[in-house]
């Protein structure tokens, strides 16, 4: 007799770095459970009024929005008749790890809201893809060019406050030095090098921060020239998170002055990555950045 066969993961694996994510936990689970619900021919409204859940809670679970309890997810798997042990015993060990608070929240006085959604799922990405018009991109900066930044920024902060906020920045570029860190490429506006901010000293170890980090194999750096980013059109920060795993949509998230626009809208997304292949196609190459580089330090 043939033995039996082992039951399907729910999950692809390996899951990497999504596994210490609990936001994106979050979402994949939220969105196993919208697949089950859908294979056993149910509505939201139908989940939410056999299991006594108040209105849309089953919505809000599917999208992550919402903390799922472990007696809320077996009672949902109870219902879509999703009875395989090894499953559910995988379904439920995510589930626990996905309740643990993300290593963000203890920054919540230093983090915006509008801010939160790029933090949460960054850490998460396979890629970060990034263009900056104004200033160094946040996961480059040196501690005391970010001081310089957030002190000059539209309301005047406390220096406690300053410094959570560096130490918010600096938090999450460690995370660029875990075993399964995102890649990172980046396109610097030209006119960010002409701009000293903080004073000589703060931009020449910024310079020469940046020059040390062309030699990461997973950081790429370009600069953009002028007339480059302005026939492209950009004109505003943005950053477009790349996914390994199906179960997460890639995301956008693009910064104005006093808050931001985070979308995994599919066009919304393809139109900014769009722009982003552009301007890479146009922009100096990682080696003539590097020269770029050099030459602007030698000139402070």
């Amino acid at each position: 007799m043939a033995a039996a066969e082992p039951s399907p993961s729910l999950f692809v694996r390996p899951l990497g770095a999504v596994e210490n994510n609990p936001t994106a936990l979050k979402i994949i689970l939220g969105g196993k459970l919208r697949e089950l619900r859908l294979r056993a021919g149910l509505e939201p409204a139908d989940v939410d009024a056999k299991l006594g859940f108040s209105r849309s809670k089953t919505s809000r679970i599917e999208l992550g929005r919402h903390g799922c309890k472990p007696s809320d997810a077996t009672a949902l798997l109870n219902l879509y008749g999703a009875d395989d042990p090894l499953q559910r015993d995988e379904f439920l060990r995510l589930l626990e790890q996905s309740r643990r608070p993300d290593w963000w929240r203890s920054y919540s006085d230093a983090l915006s809201d509008f801010f939160a959604p790029l933090v949460a799922l960054e850490g998460a990405a396979a890629t970060i893809r990034t263009y900056e018009p104004f200033y160094v991109p946040g996961l480059l900066q040196t501690p005391d060019y970010t001081h310089a930044v957030v002190r000059s920024g539209p309301a005047p902060l406390l220096d406690h406050d300053i410094q959570r906020r560096v130490a918010l920045r600096q938090e999450r570029q460690r995370q660029l030095d875990q075993p399964d860190a995102p890649r990172l490429w980046a396109i610097i506006d030209e006119s960010v090098l002409m701009r000293t901010v903080g004073g000589p000293t703060t931009m020449r170890a910024q310079l020469q921060h940046l020059i040390d980090l062309t030699q990461r194999p997973r950081i790429t750096l370009q600069i953009a020239p002028l007339d480059i980013t302005a026939s492209v059109g950009v004109g505003t920060g943005l950053t477009y998170l790349r996914f390994a795993l199906e179960d997460l949509k890639d995301a956008i998230y693009i910064e104005h002055l006093t808050d931001s626009t985070f979308s995994q809208k599919p066009q919304i997304v393809e139109q900014y990555r769009d722009m982003l292949d552009r301007l890479g196609a146009c922009a100096l190459t990682p080696r003539q950045t590097l020269d770029t580089l050099h030459q602007r330090l030698s000139t402070l």
